[in-house]
């Protein structure tokens, strides 16, 4: 489609085809690679830099972080509460469903942050893939900030095709509910994926009909406040049915967790499972750090001696081992 677009042109040889198709750090679960960024890369046959390589390995260090520390622990006691839905309390059903959320937020970066620092450590450079997603104050940022790659190949291989806004209101409202549509459908053939695209379809629709009321109402914090408590409320809550096995496992969790929500549950819940309380703590956190700190941890990572580099990197694989799980985890995008 590219090279009929006029996008890109065709590639000079099979080996530089084959390569751009199986370019391994990014070819199991993302960021997608896209021609017209990766293949003049491959032509250009540089090498990476010395503050590059550091700066690859500290993104795989962070992907570690998120995967196997934090996402990987969460991942104990979320997978007993969609395991068997409507077996806990209300308050437990709810930490199982935020859990999720953080999870596969450090899953997937995690992954992703892996796969670009591994490419930079080769030479490569490929697209950001998450910025601070869960910062979103409505569902058309969560799309410019969540799986970047994915949500910018279906703008421009399905939405723009369908007519994009060029052909009036409706229309655009539509094309963006069939494109969601297929976003659910590309990670399964299943009404729980069909419901969960589907609603994120609607609710991209949704805030594109409401801007000329947004604008009069404002942007003072109040309403910043109440537009990011709405969002992340509607994206954790359609998590549930991107994880629960089925449908209705998804709909019962979800009932449960406000029918039967009693605070009465809290204290036994924090003496019983005071870690995994401190790791999603930690995770939300981190998120809600401005971008800046991580910048500025990351570029003193890259000028540290090798010795603080060493013990960086010693000190994450020894909080790994110390904090595995009997099963190993795969990645939860390995399976679409």
């Amino acid at each position: 489609m590219d090279v009929y677009k006029g996008r890109v042109e065709p590639t000079r040889t099979w080996l530089e085809y084959a390569f751009f198709l199986s370019f391994f750090p990014a070819l199991v679960a993302g960021p997608i690679v896209r021609a017209d960024y990766f293949l003049p890369q491959i032509r250009d046959s540089r090498h990476a830099t010395r503050a590059e390589v550091y700066t690859g390995l500290w993104l795989i260090i962070l992907g570690v972080v998120k995967k196997a520390i934090l996402a990987d622990y969460l991942a104990q006691y979320n997978d007993l509460i969609f395991g068997s839905p409507g077996n806990y309390s209300g308050f437990e059903t709810m930490m199982g469903i935020i859990g999720y959320a953080m999870q596969i937020y450090c899953d997937f970066s995690g992954y992703s942050d892996m796969a670009i620092g591994l490419a930079l450590i080769l030479g490569f450079k490929l697209a950001r893939n998450f910025n601070f997603p869960y910062k979103s104050c409505n569902l058309s940022e969560f799309w410019h900030r969540w799986h970047i790659s994915l949500s910018t190949w279906l703008r421009d291989y399905v939405y723009i095709p369908l007519g994009g806004n060029r052909h009036g209101t409706f229309r655009t409202y539509l094309n963006n509910f069939i494109t969601m549509l297929v976003g659910g459908l590309w990670h399964g053939a299943g009404w729980k994926f069909i419901f969960w695209g589907g609603m994120h379809g609607a609710g991209l629709a949704l805030h594109k009909a409401s801007q000329p009321w947004l604008r009069r109402v404002g942007d003072g914090p109040a309403v910043k406040a109440f537009s990011w408590l709405l969002t992340i409320t509607a994206v954790v809550l359609l998590w549930v049915f991107f994880r629960a096995d089925t449908f209705s496992d998804a709909a019962l969790l979800i009932g449960h967790a406000f029918g039967d929500f009693s605070l009465d549950y809290a204290l036994p819940f924090v003496s019983a499972r005071a870690l995994w309380l401190i790791l999603l703590l930690l995770s939300v956190v981190s998120h809600a750090l401005p971008e800046g700190f991580w910048n500025k941890a990351g570029d003193m990572f890259v000028r540290s001696p090798w010795i603080v580099k060493l013990l960086v990197f010693i000190i994450v694989i020894q909080c790994v081992v110390e904090l595995q799980g009997q099963d190993v985890s795969p990645f939860i995008y390995f399976q679409f």
